[in-house]
């Protein structure tokens, strides 16, 4: 990670080490002020001296999510009226840093009565996009003035990964024609968001991605759900909306669509074998819905179902009474982490039996699984947005590497797939988002079934 961070840092600075500061200069036909970086600036104190919003620095310059450091050269958009000569003299609240505020002046002037508010007309000739991932602005900044280091706040490194990788679909899309507006907001916490939604700043953007984390995005569902004139993205989350939302899209296949998929392998492959769901008894609407669903399908007397609490794991010899002496087929419907790590070993320690097990995507984010239980279990899982080698994901890589010089990460590739298939037409193949029937919210129904053998997680179906 940190050698990728310098690298991007050359990559942005190569060309603007050599102006002084407060130089003009013109790119892409838009005028820019090159500022650099004193001691004691902040992003935010800079972004006030020269009357620039947040957002358009932060496009402008994608390095300063990483923080700042002395002598840093970053473009700031000319556009606006300078309110401050003196950026130390800014203090700015937590929230204040990062609101920002409804930039009208860039639609038509013209507004249209709607009857209870007025709504501007919007540019039919772009596309306007949000991404709202926590960056974590303040605490990197924070991280580079008390060191010379190189240091990025670990909780930033999904956010920046995915943002590398929409960067890289703005760069495709542009190549094909398309104009694309992206606001980018920093949600670093509740008290944030809640800015963004009540000073309604998304209330122009068609394609709204993010936030990742659930509890903020069903409160955007409440605010836009209904909205027909946006799409709301869940990118990263496996855990779904609760409401009947006609405008949500969940990229991450929600744990119910992929039961379906592996009870349909389970009835098809295992035709005349027991099958055992274990659940945990926290999260009893997955193995309802599971075991409601496979006894549907087969005789009663073949679907063994047990809801296990997290502390009956320690007891080996009751768990072992619930299993076959022989071989074992498992679904285990639990998306706990620490539920998982304690069933796998448990199971892999009875020597004298055989198993396949099923379990759910949310897993492969479990990095403290042992690869020997999931060779030795054979464990199988739905795995979305794999890092499959095609046309598609080559090209990818190659551009990722020309641009970063580093290798991408799959939240890299997430943020791939997700900006092409919903910001183009070209590319409206490489996803499959249906209305799933228990809510009106659209499931990602593309995904692979992997299983691990000699220390790799190979794709079977």
């Amino acid at each position: 990670m940190m050698i990728r961070l310098a690298l991007l840092t050359i990559l942005l600075l190569s060309d603007l080490s050599s102006f002084a500061q407060h130089r003009d200069t013109i790119i892409d036909g838009r005028t820019y002020i090159i500022h650099e970086v004193q001691a004691r600036e902040t992003l935010y104190g800079i972004s006030r001296l020269y009357g620039a919003e947040l957002n358009d620095v932060v496009v402008a310059n994608p390095i300063v999510i990483q923080g700042l450091q002395i002598g840093y050269s970053i473009l700031i958009p000319t556009n606006k009226k300078t309110i401050s000569t003196n950026s130390d003299d800014i203090k700015i609240s937590p929230v204040e840093i990062i609101k920002p505020e409804p930039q009208f002046s860039t639609l038509h002037s013209v507004k249209k009565d709607t009857g209870s508010h007025f709504e501007p007309f919007r540019d039919t000739n772009k596309v306007n996009v949000a991404l709202l991932l926590p960056f974590y602005l303040d605490l990197n900044d924070s991280l580079k003035t008390k060191s010379n280091q190189t240091i990025v706040y670990p909780k930033s490194s999904i956010a920046l990964d995915f943002y590398f990788g929409f960067q890289l679909v703005l760069d495709t899309l542009k190549s094909l024609n398309y104009n694309i507006d992206l606001m980018l907001l920093d949600v670093p916490n509740d008290s944030v968001f809640d800015v963004i939604l009540n000073e309604n700043i998304l209330y122009d953007r068609e394609y709204i991605f993010g936030p990742i984390f659930i509890r903020q995005f069903e409160e955007l569902a409440k605010y836009y759900g209904y909205d027909s004139n946006k799409k709301l993205i869940s990118p990263l989350s496996y855990k779904s909306v609760k409401g009947n939302y006609q405008n949500v899209y969940q990229s991450v296949p929600i744990p119910e669509v992929q039961l379906d998929t592996i009870i349909n392998r389970l009835i098809m492959k295992y035709r005349n074998e027991p099958i055992i769901i274990l659940g945990n008894n926290k999260e009893e609407e997955l193995f309802a819905y599971s075991k409601n669903k496979l006894q549907t399908f087969i005789n009663q007397n073949r679907c063994e179902a047990y809801s296990i609490d997290e502390k009956q794991l320690e007891d080996r010899q009751s768990l072992k009474l619930k299993l076959r002496s022989d071989r074992n087929v498992i679904l285990v419907t639990s998306n706990n982490r620490s539920f998982v790590s304690r069933l796998l070993p448990m199971l892999g320690s009875m020597e004298d039996t055989s198993f396949t097990v099923f379990g759910l995507d949310n897993w492969n984010r479990f990095d403290n699984l042992d690869y020997d239980d999931l060779e030795q279990l054979n464990v199988h899982l739905p795995k979305s947005f794999g890092m499959n080698t095609n046309k598609l994901f080559d090209d990818f890589v190659n551009n990722y590497i020309d641009k970063y010089h580093t290798y991408p990460t799959k939240y890299a590739f997430m943020a791939y797939l997700q900006g092409l298939y919903f910001l183009s037409n070209e590319f409206s193949q490489i996803l499959n988002f249906d209305a799933f029937y228990l809510n009106g919210i659209k499931s990602n129904y593309t995904f692979d079934i992997t299983e691990f053998f000699e220390y790799q997680q190979i794709t079977i179906d």
